[in-house]
């Protein structure tokens, strides 16, 4: 599998260009490769996006029950 590809996904729009400016800057200063940062900035993007995606699916199911919705 290709790790650093599927991190990658996770850098699309201003993601992408803020991304690759730290990315670039800390590979300079560390023993990783900029693809390698790219790839673990854009993880952690898909990690929240789909963190966001479960809080709100959780949010409409309780909805859906008559629950009482925090916000």
């Amino acid at each position: 599998m290709d790790y650093t590809a599927m991190g990658k996904v996770g850098l699309s729009g201003w993601r992408g260009k803020v991304g690759g400016k730290v990315a670039e800057r800390v590979s300079e200063k560390s023993q990783f490769s900029q693809d390698q940062i790219e790839a673990l900035i854009g993880a952690v993007f898909l990690a929240l996006a789909a963190w966001q995606f479960f809080k709100l699916a959780r949010q409409v199911l309780q909805a859906g029950r008559g629950e009482e919705v925090a916000s």
